[in-house]
């Protein structure tokens, strides 16, 4: 089941992979935090229009899990009301569940098939085929219309599905047998770690695969509604230096400057590729300060100018942030707790609390507030300098957030996810006690 992994569950893993990856990456430097003196100014968020507002969008949708083990899934209203529920029974170790870019559908992956299900009501809609082998990542486009599917296996292969007319493309996918994959041991051939994202057009398509090395990166086009490979680049050939990552999570998000930018939760660091037509290339690597594994969880601004980068509250409860353009990385600073706090980076000013592996990225779809689920409260901070606005349920401590596809709901976890508050722009809350723990949102975008 690939459900969000907490930190509990990672604790071995650390253990087994620290001293693989010291080997493998050698000791690096930390980047340092630019003195308060140096000429340098964060960019001011550029608003974005706010594009999903249907009804199905606003739901929010978390794991439970009861004592003997049996896991479902739940969609929660605005209103705080359980409108649906997706029990043990269609769940194997096979099934993979992700969340389409627009907030409408709920895409379950089995060994044979893709049922797509209503985010609104949780009705299952349509089945679509698969290509065999274990999902090793899914992606939708932005516009709604691509479902993108990377399957593992000595014959790796990436699906594109056409959710208007359920027509099926399928590539394969080039893929090193004898990759690195640490921490692993035994058959390895047909294990894959791959992810997929598309650009903001909707056309563009991207495969990072071999992250542990020798890291591959293949373009994809769907002009003309076809799928179609348009160029490929592997570490070590023509070359190309691209790093490596040592453990099992990355996540991504294609720039609108025509970049790909790819966070490793294994050791921080940030590495940014060119993404043009005939050509991929590395164009730069931006190492933050991450004192163990997993410790940092990512929150791009939509506009994607920005990456924060957050320590949460057992760790630290630190920020740093990434100015993209320029590659220069802020931080660690504390995050702010009071209201007569300035923000920790305005004095960078020319005039987020996400989470361990966080299952969400708690930012505002319009880019202009980031919410820090602290243990004292909500953190309402606003974007580039995180200036705390305001709090809300001081006293409550929290743990992952969701933001509804129009802003205007606040869905977080609290009481070691026992609760679900519910909070809606008008200041009214509603507090969920589901059956079981809550063990994470599925939302289009993870942390």
């Amino acid at each position: 089941m690939a459900f969000v992994m907490r930190r509990a569950a990672f604790t071995a893993l650390f253990l087994a992979l620290f001293l693989a990856s010291c080997a493998v990456n050698g000791p690096r430097a930390l980047a340092p935090s630019p003195s308060r003196t140096a000429v340098l100014a964060l960019p001011q968020p550029v608003p974005q229009p706010i594009t999903r507002t249907g009804p199905a969008a606003q739901v929010a949708w978390l794991w439970t899990f009861t004592p003997d083990r049996k896991q479902s899934l739940i969609g929660v209203d605005p209103t705080g009301a359980v409108v649906a529920q997706l029990d043990d029974s269609i769940f194997t170790p096979a099934t993979q569940v992700s969340r389409s870019a627009d907030g409408t559908t709920l895409f379950l992956t089995t060994a044979t098939e893709i049922r797509a299900y209503s985010a609104l009501d949780g009705k299952m809609q349509r089945t679509y085929a698969k290509p065999i082998g274990a999902v090793a990542s899914t992606a939708s486009s932005a516009d709604g219309r691509w479902l993108a599917m990377l399957t593992s296996g000595p014959d790796a292969k990436v699906q594109v599905i056409d959710l208007r007319t359920g027509v099926s493309q399928t590539v394969a996918a080039a893929h090193d047998p004898n990759a690195k994959l640490l921490g692993m041991s035994g058959q390895t051939a047909s294990v894959v770690w791959g992810t997929l994202a598309f650009a903001p057009d909707s056309l563009g398509l991207f495969a990072l695969i071999d992250w542990g090395g020798p890291t591959r990166l293949t373009s994809f086009t769907l002009a003309n509604d076809k799928l179609t490979q348009i160029a490929t680049a592997v570490d070590g050939v023509d070359g190309r230096q691209f790093p490596s990552c040592a453990g099992p999570a990355v996540a991504t998000k294609v720039l609108p400057t025509n970049e790909l930018v790819v966070f490793c939760h294994y050791d921080g660091a940030v590495t940014i590729f060119e993404l043009t037509k005939l050509t991929l290339a590395r164009n730069g690597v931006v190492k933050p300060s991450q004192k163990n594994p997993f410790w940092l969880s990512p929150i791009f601004t939509p506009d994607g100018q920005l990456l924060y980068l957050h320590q949460s509250p057992g760790f630290g409860d630190e920020m740093q942030v990434i100015d993209l353009a320029s590659r220069r990385i802020l931080g660690p600073v504390p995050t702010p707790t009071r209201l007569a706090d300035p923000g920790p980076f305005s004095w960078l000013m020319p005039i987020a609390n996400a989470g361990g592996t966080a299952s969400t990225q708690p930012i505002s779809p319009d880019g202009l507030t980031l919410y820090s689920a602290s243990d004292n409260g909500l953190l309402v901070l606003r974007v580039p300098d995180l200036k705390l606005m305001r709090t809300i349920a001081a006293g409550v401590r929290f743990g992952e957030v969701w933001v509804s596809g129009d802003g205007l709901t606040l869905y977080a976890t609290s009481d070691n996810g026992k609760r679900l508050l519910v909070m809606r722009h008008d200041g009214t809350s509603k507090a969920v006690a589901p059956t079981g723990d809550i063990g994470g949102f599925v939302a289009s975008e993870r942390g």
